[in-house]
């Protein structure tokens, strides 16, 4: 396999393909769907509804909250997993009154992502949706406490208009280093427990199916200078798609294609978490185990 060939499908590993209007209105149809499907999450564990929760989220989702730790400053992330969630919720260990004040927005949509965030007294969140056979699912979560958690340590010198071009500008050094092959760009945007989901489908089957790279994945093969652009080819573009409680919501596109991603302010510091990405159907790609 020659040197041209190893680059495209690298570049197909780290992006996918294919660039989306971000400033399209969602289909009203969508909208209510992508709306229901964040309130079945946010007010199903409110409810203690188990077959809500479980009709909103994806099996291989990766829910994320960060915590400063401030006797160390260390940062200290906790996860929460399709069963958890689920069985938590049958518990009912969240279960308040009627009035839960869950507020969800539909920020975007390209075909089958979308991209939401949710807003009630307890958490704070900024989901990630695939549309599989018809229905919505989260698959990825960056979420904070809600202003009413008890013991909340408020977060102090967050600013989101004077965030912004911090934000933008980890996004950009992600991207921009990944196709130019500078790795200590790379990580230095990203958390070491990052994981960005690929979401396509099966050619033999036609069935959805998510893969999942770490750290490890998205910098080792830009540290061996795979699949670099040239600079007059990259067409790196970053935009800001919503910030709050010290969270960005982030849609990069490039001449390659589009990630959406969460990051957290940790330490004063913007750092990626979460990336969602769809290949455009036909594109070249990676041998996947």
């Amino acid at each position: 396999m020659n040197k041209a060939i190893l680059s495209v499908l690298a570049l197909a590993v780290l992006f996918g393909f294919g660039i989306s209007d971000q400033t399209a209105a969602i289909p009203e149809a969508d909208k209510a769907a992508i709306l229901e499907t964040a309130r079945d999450y946010g007010d199903g564990f409110y409810a203690g509804e188990p077959e809500r929760m479980e009709r909103a989220i994806h099996p291989d989702l990766n829910k994320i909250v960060t915590q400063v730790l401030p006797q160390t400053g260390g940062v200290l992330i906790g996860y929460s997993t399709f069963s958890g969630l689920i069985e938590l919720t049958r518990a009912k260990v969240g279960l308040t009154t009627p009035l839960r004040k869950i507020q969800p927005e539909a920020l975007l949509m390209n075909e089958d992502i979308a991209c939401a965030k949710l807003t009630s007294p307890g958490f704070n969140d900024y989901l990630q949706m695939v549309k599989i056979e018809g229905g919505w699912k989260i698959v990825n979560v960056l979420w904070v406490p809600g202003p009413e958690t008890p013991g909340l340590q408020p977060l102090t010198g967050f600013d989101p208009e004077k965030e912004k071009d911090a934000a933008k500008k980890a996004a950009f050094d992600f991207v921009e280093g990944s196709l130019s092959g500078d790795v200590i760009r790379v990580e230095a945007a990203l958390h070491p427990e990052v994981s960005r989901a690929v979401f396509q489908k099966q050619p033999q089957t036609g069935k959805a199916r998510i893969s999942r790279q770490r750290y490890s994945g998205l910098v080792e093969p830009i540290r061996a200078k795979m699949g670099i652009v040239p600079e007059d080819q990259r067409k790196v573009d970053v935009q800001i798609i919503d910030m709050m409680d010290g969270m960005a919501f982030v849609h990069a596109s490039t001449a390659f294609g589009d990630s959406y991603i969460q990051m957290s302010w940790l330490n004063k510091q913007w750092k990626i978490l979460n990336i969602l990405v769809k290949p455009k159907p036909g594109a070249p790609r990676a041998p996947q185990r």
